[in-house]
């Protein structure tokens, strides 16, 4: 059998995918077994009357058993192309902590679900973090890559969970990093509490992703100005893009 996908790909480079499409029927199986099953029964009841049906009355029911079992194997994929989670507005809000001489400020985006029904394993991931360089005129001329410039998974607030089950109507606030008055530097809200140091007048920008199970990630930029005090996050702003950047 592998031989011959072999020869297959090899001679007919459009049969290539052949086995994802029989993997997608698999995962499909039930919707295209039973779709066609309803003109399956009232096509063989005309069949064993005393006058069969006609030729062309055969070759409709061919087509729509055809056309059926393909739009459920179209249909997972489209399910899974549409734009169902929704970006909100970015904020910096203050959280206590259990010691009383310790105060946070975290930057969270509002995540939600634009469509009925839920998401389920939604889940926000820290691609990387640049840093701002000035040009020779004092402006942020490009960015600069940090240390931090692998994937790490972020947790939900008041969750501390990197996956949650997003419904619509109810949405949730994802933590990217926090700052506290004992340093100055950023965590991000991982389990490991990655740190970044900041200086007054340091500009970052976080790239982060957000994605669920069968729907299209989201691909968000957060950048902020870091300022004099350790609780000063000025100029924060959110961009949303369509693919990664």
């Amino acid at each position: 059998m592998r031989r011959f996908w072999t020869f297959l790909k090899a001679h007919y480079r459009a049969y290539d995918l052949f086995p994802d499409y029989f993997r997608a029927i698999k995962h499909a199986g039930w919707d295209v077994i039973w779709a066609p099953l309803a003109p399956s029964i009232v096509y063989w009841l005309l069949w064993f009357r005393p006058n069969p049906p006609s030729w062309w009355v055969t070759l409709l029911y061919a087509v729509w058993v055809v056309i059926l079992a393909g739009y459920f194997v179209w249909r997972k994929d489209q399910v899974r192309l549409k734009d169902k989670i929704g970006i909100g507005e970015v904020s910096a809000i203050y959280s206590g902590t259990s010691d009383p001489n310790i105060k946070r400020r975290f930057v969270q985006i509002l995540v939600k679900c634009t469509t009925e029904g839920s998401i389920h394993n939604c889940r926000g991931q820290l691609l990387r973090v640049s840093k701002g360089v000035k040009d020779s005129d004092g402006h942020n001329g490009r960015w600069e890559a940090t240390h931090i410039a692998e994937t790490l998974d972020l947790l939900w607030s008041f969750v501390d969970e990197p996956t949650v089950t997003l419904e619509h109507g109810a949405p949730r606030r994802l933590n990217v990093f926090f700052v506290d008055n004992t340093s100055r530097k950023m965590v991000i809200w991982t389990r490991l509490h990655v740190r970044l140091i900041s200086a007054p007048l340091d500009r970052f920008k976080f790239d982060v992703r957000v994605a669920g199970d069968e729907y299209m990630p989201k691909y968000i930029s957060v950048e902020v100005t870091v300022g004099d005090h350790w609780n000063d996050l000025t100029d924060l702003c959110l961009e949303t893009t369509k693919n990664e950047t």
